[in-house]
């Protein structure tokens, strides 16, 4: 008989024993649970504020870091939300169409601008002032295109860059120099893809070079080379629309974001005041020299470099010393340039007046490492095909690859090319998706790498 009560008392405290380790596991899966949802919920909290302002910050990276201009902002629509007419900085416009506004699911998930249904063209309208009257202008706008034709930014017949047929289509007017104005026109051969992916298309016109460029995503697709020290020719030339002509297909979705405008430096009597512009090798770094006949009126000078001759950085502020004699220069070091290749400069000029000029580009050419190198891609950005300029230290078999971002080898080939320089030809036989890819060049079992993009 005591056997068996200390038998049932044993299983009595065993099963006690059980019920609390099972409490204490739910309690603690629950405890568990709770902590991961409010982690969650904290990093969710955090993602969104870091997306906002990535977002806030866009217009000073230039979409991804290239700094390709950083004039004056003079116009800037978002479409965050509405009314549509709404500037994140700038004037306000005065007309729009009556359905077009703002929605969600513009570039990098946010707001975008929409024609509404029933689909009008957007024809978003601005009224005729002075701020727009500058010597030299920057448009950049994202773009999703779902029609033939329209105009990004159009001001009467001073300015129209848009689509033509869905070619990138660009006209204006410069000052010129016996009086009244020249036009250029141009249709490019960029035809915008209509593949329901937002891409940056833009406009640039430099008065001090007289240089008007397009870039889609940062990368230039055609330039002119006009008078130097020339500027836009559009005073009073009107109101400035904002998608006029452009319905987006008939559809109720975002087809444009991130409107913004930009100056580009002024003409001045004193924009031939830079001279003797030199580029010095000078141990590990470049030796930057330069003086200026007009010490007294600039108010600093901005040393900016790239790698392309398109991408610029800014190095260093220097202030203008008024205190040297003529003939008496200005000197910096860049020491972390480069240690092979092609290095471009060049000068910004900002004047006390606040107006700045930017002058021509320089480059010159470091020693280069007799090595395995990828010298070019053109374009870096490419429909249907692009070149491959490298460098092999000696003849041989080379391989190039390209690696889609999961990893998988889309395409490869194999070819013998002779020592030195050599252009590789690389053509889209197997109608490759729209993506960034990994570019990898193999030789004597050495690889560089790039990076290409497929629009």
């Amino acid at each position: 008989m005591v056997n068996h009560e200390q038998k049932f008392r044993a299983m009595k405290h065993s099963r006690k024993q059980v019920t609390r380790t099972k409490v204490k596991v739910r309690m603690i899966v629950i405890t568990t649970t709770l902590c991961l949802m409010f982690v969650f919920s904290i990093g969710w909290l955090v993602f969104l504020n870091l997306s906002q302002n990535t977002r806030t910050s866009a217009s000073n990276t230039e979409m991804g870091g290239t700094i390709l201009n950083n004039g004056e902002i003079i116009s800037n629509f978002t479409w965050e939300k509405d009314p549509a007419t709404k500037a994140t900085l700038g004037p306000d416009a005065i007309k729009i169409s009556n359905t077009a506004h703002s929605i969600f699911g513009g570039r990098s998930s946010t707001g975008g601008l929409s024609p509404g249904s029933p689909a009008q063209d957007i024809n978003m309208e601005m009224g005729s002032t002075t701020i727009f009257d500058v010597d030299g202008i920057d448009v950049s706008v994202d773009f999703k295109r779902h029609e033939p034709s329209g105009s990004f930014a159009m001001r009467g017949k001073s300015l129209d860059f848009g689509l033509r047929k869905g070619f990138i289509y660009i006209t204006y007017r410069t000052t010129a120099l016996t009086g009244g104005f020249e036009t250029v026109t141009a249709l490019t051969e960029y035809e915008i893809p209509m593949d329901e992916q937002f891409r940056n298309y833009r406009f640039i016109y430099t008065p001090a070079t007289g240089k008007g460029e397009i870039f889609v995503n940062n990368v230039v697709i055609w330039s002119h080379d006009g008078n130097k020290n020339s500027a836009m020719y559009w005073k009073d030339a009107g109101n400035l629309f904002i998608a006029k002509g452009i319905d987006g297909g008939g559809k109720d979705i975002p087809v444009l974001d991130n409107f913004m405008m930009r100056t580009t430096g002024f003409v001045s009597p004193l924009a031939e005041s830079l001279i003797n512009f030199m580029l010095i090798p000078s141990g590990n770094g470049i030796k930057i020299y330069w003086n200026t006949t007009a010490n007294d009126k600039v108010n600093y000078f901005t040393i900016e470099r790239s790698v392309n001759g398109l991408d610029f950085a800014n190095l260093m502020n220097i202030p203008s010393d008024p205190s040297l004699n003529e003939g008496d220069g200005y000197t910096f070091i860049d020491e972390s340039a480069a240690n092979s290749g092609i290095v471009f400069y060049r000068i910004r000029q900002t004047f006390k007046d606040g107006k700045f000029i930017t002058h021509a580009t320089s480059a010159i050419k470091l020693k280069t490492d007799k090595a395995l190198t990828i010298d070019r891609i053109s374009p870096p950005t490419f429909q249907n095909t692009f070149n491959l300029s490298y460098y092999i230290p000696s003849s041989g078999r080379v391989w190039v690859q390209l690696i889609d971002e999961s990893g998988n080898i889309r395409s490869s080939e194999t070819f013998d090319a002779p020592e030195g320089k050599n252009v590789y030809i690389f053509k889209d036989k197997k109608n490759l998706s729209s993506g960034t890819y990994t570019l990898n060049l193999v030789f004597d079992d050495r690889k560089v790498t790039a990076r290409v993009t497929k629009v």
